[in-house]
């Protein structure tokens, strides 16, 4: 193996080590498939409790990201995102209308970042890589070096301006994509993309999820948030539609379903039995379970329900 692949190799891997997301515990991430958007499952790179490694596809543009850090209204801070003007969006992070206009505000005042990204990708893996094999390593590194120091300050200028109106409470992540830029040609190639990762964070999941162009089955995506709410782990009451805390938010989740044309009432009702010994059944998780047993144990000891014939 030459040089010039060993290089290109390491090149390779530092390039897809840039596209990975960390996604804090509790917080949800959504990312684009193709034409459409996704909630990420449960596979991850890494996982640990305080959050987990989402790799994303490793091309600008296609990398798109966003991770929903849902906090009550009340708790909104100077912290949380804010769009241009101090309009909060606190009170409307409910609404996927509201939320699609945040995200395409937001899109379109980094959209200058686009063209750094697609310019530094070209003379990552095309420039550099044709320069290298008809003129070596020092004709390559004087054509090569000087473009991509220029295009990278220019990236973290303007970063850095536009993200202190996008986002005036974020100085901390500001600071530390605007050093990523400046010290790597390839976290410069991905800020475009993950400088807008909180673009959404406050927001509910299940209004971003609507909001969002082409995303693959809403539906199930909102029935397992839904159970989950409705029914908490452990031996306790179930949080009744309109309450305060999750109650406002399965209300919230209940417009958001009848507005799309979703009766909430059919993500409770019981599933169809995968064994005739299964007789009951944890409304959280869906798991089944024979007859003997007396909670789920995969929910914190959450009481089972039966499956009616009828299912």
């Amino acid at each position: 193996m030459s040089s010039v692949q060993v290089f290109l190799g390491v090149l390779l891997l530092l390039h897809l080590s840039e596209f990975v997301v960390w996604v804090p515990a509790g917080s949800v991430l959504f990312r684009r498939r193709g034409r459409g958007w996704e909630a990420a499952g449960p596979w991850a790179v890494v996982r640990t409790v305080r959050g987990s490694l989402h790799a994303v596809v490793p091309l600008p543009g296609l990398a798109r990201a966003y991770v929903v850090r849902e906090v009550p209204a009340e708790a909104a801070g100077p912290g949380d995102p804010t769009p241009a003007g101090g309009d909060s969006l606190s009170g409307r992070r409910h609404n996927p209308e509201t939320i699609a206009l945040r995200r395409s505000g937001v899109a379109h005042a980094f959209a200058p970042l686009r063209w750094i990204a697609f310019a530094l990708l070209v003379l990552a893996w095309v420039v550099a890589p044709v320069s290298l094999g008809l003129l070596g390593v020092g004709p390559t590194l004087w054509i090569v070096t000087p473009v991509t120091a220029g295009l990278m300050a220019v990236d973290a200028v303007l970063l850095s301006r536009r993200h202190r109106r996008e986002f005036p409470g974020l100085d901390d992540e500001r600071w530390r994509l605007v050093l990523s830029a400046c010290l790597s040609p390839l976290a410069a190639m991905r800020s475009w993309d993950l400088v807008q990762k909180d673009a959404l964070s406050g927001c509910d999941a299940a209004a971003v999820a609507a909001s969002l162009p082409g995303f693959r089955d809403w539906d199930s995506f909102a029935a397992t948030r839904w159970r989950r709410m409705r029914f908490p782990a452990g031996d306790v009451a179930e949080v009744p539609v309109g309450a305060t805390g999750s109650g406002e938010a399965l209300t919230i989740l209940e417009r958001i379903a009848r507005d799309r044309g979703i009766d909430p009432g059919l993500w409770e009702q019981p599933p169809v039995p995968d064994d005739p010994a299964h007789t009951r059944y944890c409304p959280r998780c869906r798991i089944q379970y024979t007859g003997r047993a007396p909670s789920c144990r995969d929910c914190g000891g959450r009481p089972l329900r039966p499956i009616r014939a009828s299912a």
